[in-house]
């Protein structure tokens, strides 16, 4: 067989690790309690859990398994050097540090302490990868569609 569970193509898989990734960052955007947060990086983790193993099987079944290796780290090396780059360095930070310049002029800012404090230190930024999820999403769409034919092949053996 191969292509999924009970003839459901493993793009689909995707699909659903990025509405639970989209939705886990929403609930890190928005929560304010300490069981908010475990609930969302619990969902966030269960999201990339799933990812990264079905990149390297839907890659070997939509590439052949030939150059697999190769063909996968496009995937997944590029695109996580890329993403890590401009979302950890870039965007995490620029709202980090947005947010310790609004605290410096309130009262009891200690002068020289750099630190975020409340739950706006990283809320934006929580809440771009969940917008950015949602292109995660329309990419799969895409990939179920246009691989619809590998995996009727892949049935029909």
């Amino acid at each position: 067989g191969g292509g999924g569970t009970g003839g459901v193509p493993r793009p689909a898989f995707l699909l659903l690790a990025s509405l639970v990734s989209a939705a886990s960052h929403f609930v890190l955007a928005v929560t304010t309690t300490e069981e908010g947060f475990a609930f969302g990086v619990t969902l966030s983790g269960v999201a990339f859990g799933m990812v990264w193993p079905m990149m390297v099987l839907i890659t070997g079944e939509v590439f052949g398994t030939r150059h697999v290796g190769a063909n996968y780290m496009f995937f997944d090396g590029f695109s996580s050097a890329v993403g890590t780059l401009l979302l950890s360095k870039f965007v995490a930070q620029e709202v980090y540090d947005e947010h310790i310049v609004e605290h410096q002029g309130d009262p009891g800012f200690a002068g020289g302490d750099f630190k975020c404090y409340g739950p706006g230190c990283f809320r934006m930024s929580h809440l771009i990868v969940s917008l950015l999820s949602l292109t995660c999403i329309v990419s799969s769409i895409g990939l179920i569609r246009s691989t619809r034919d590998v995996y009727q092949r892949r049935r029909q053996r």
